[in-house]
């Protein structure tokens, strides 16, 4: 099940990634940085988690970019950025990580963004690539479909 995320949550989800990746040391996130989370997450940007089993196991953010309208588009534009998304490793090859950006593009196209920009580390190359984004010189795009 994804739903929206909630500070608590997401806050033991970026502890957790912070751990595995960069060796952050405790076993859990203190109120500070829950707060810090919250205060995060009150910005230009939507997070939701994945939950198995009653349990948060992953997450991701999109933000809200506003394209400054031009001489030429006199129209401003909007777009998104995905970034992130994690999956705690006991709850990979589920399906969560498709399902998760799933999400992300399903709420790009109900607002009409005209793109979703992200920029992949290696490993996550080939799941982006999956779910219909393209590489751009480094960065990966997925561009709405004008129909």
């Amino acid at each position: 099940m994804i739903r929206l995320g909630c500070p608590r949550d997401v806050a033991a989800l970026r502890w957790e990634w912070a751990k595995e990746w960069h060796g952050v040391l405790g076993s859990k996130p203190d109120e500070a940085f829950v707060d810090a989370v919250d205060r995060w997450m009150s910005g230009p940007r939507t997070v939701w988690t994945a939950y198995h089993a009653g349990d948060a196991v992953g997450m991701v953010c999109l933000t809200h970019f506003e394209r400054m309208p031009s001489p030429a588009v006199l129209a401003s534009g909007s777009w998104g950025y995905l970034g992130q998304l994690y999956v705690r490793a006991t709850a990979r090859g589920m399906g969560l990580g498709s399902a998760l950006v799933g999400q992300v593009l399903a709420e790009a196209e109900k607002r009409a963004y005209s793109k979703v920009v992200l920029s992949p580390s290696e490993e996550s190359v080939p799941l982006y690539l999956r779910c219909g984004f393209t590489d751009d010189h480094g960065m990966l795009i997925w561009r709405r479909s004008q129909t």
